[in-house]
């Protein structure tokens, strides 16, 4: 069993992995800066072994929240996002270390303690997760280490509520896509219910869908679908033109079926889309 990359996407469903000096607020599960400050005061062995200057601060406060959680309670569900912000902290703190301070060169050394820290840390969980039949673990370890085991965990699970989440029914597309392509239409047009209400919805649900039209050469389709993620902010902006030479379509033809797309894309923002 492997796991198929398609789509043009490099895997791994995680929070945004992005450098910056994060100086913006943060506010991760209900919690704010000061609940992270409160946290470093009663419990510094969270928080000592980390970078303290202004690098990377999101990701860091991130790894704080998620320790005092995971030790709290030592449940999957925290181990896994323990393991996501250990791993956009070292993201970030990887390429901040690389950076030579200007003025305090103690910096770059906290920098790169709190890096191996991190990266200890990582395979630390990694190791305890491995054989962990929580579906967001074992999604982890298959699709990160191709652990085939993890992967047959994972898929066993396939038609089961605990599957039921965007991200989860993301790898199950991912593992389809090459084998059944109307399947995989199937399963990324059901994602789209499966989003809170708060949640964005990324573009990348819908230019998987036409992708798999294209591999059925449905191309009417296709086209429905390319007008359909043109309508998300982060789209990819991929030129789908050769399909209007394909069809053929009058400028009639394709004014009616950008008009179902805007009503496909309101259906999907406002959770009513059904198949």
């Amino acid at each position: 069993m492997s796991l198929v990359k398609p789509f043009g996407y490099s895997f791994f469903l995680a929070l945004p992995l992005v450098l910056s000096g994060c100086d913006s607020g943060f506010d991760l599960f209900g919690f704010g800066s000061r609940s992270v400050k409160s946290i470093c005061k009663n419990n510094p062995e969270l928080c000592e072994d980390l970078n303290r200057d202004g690098w990377c601060k999101k990701e860091r406060n991130g790894v704080i929240i998620s320790r005092f959680n995971e030790m709290n309670e030592a449940s999957e569900i925290n181990q896994y996002q323990l393991i996501k912000n250990y791993r956009d902290y070292n993201f970030c703190i990887e390429l901040a270390a690389s950076i030579e301070p200007k003025y305090d060169k103690s910096r770059k050394t906290q920098r790169v303690i709190g890096l191996l820290t991190s990266l200890e840390e990582l395979e630390r969980l990694e190791a305890e997760t491995k054989e962990s039949n929580y579906p967001f673990l074992s999604m982890y370890h298959w699709t990160q280490f191709r652990d085939q085991a993890a992967g047959e965990r994972f898929l066993a699970l396939e038609g089961t509520d605990q599957l039921n989440h965007p991200d989860l029914q993301w790898t199950l597309a991912i593992y389809y896509s090459g084998k059944d392509a109307k399947k995989t239409i199937n399963i990324l047009q059901n994602s789209f219910k499966l989003f809170g209400e708060e949640e964005t919805i990324p573009a990348k649900y819908a230019e998987a869908i036409t992708s798999q039209y294209m591999t059925l050469k449905d191309y009417r389709h296709a086209y429905l679908w390319a007008q359909v993620a043109a309508l998300f902010e982060d789209h990819s902006k991929q030129d789908y033109s050769g399909l209007n030479h394909k069809l053929k379509l009058s400028e009639e033809q394709q004014k009616v079926l950008k008009e179902e797309a805007g009503i496909i894309f309101k259906q999907i923002e406002k959770r009513q889309y059904r198949l």
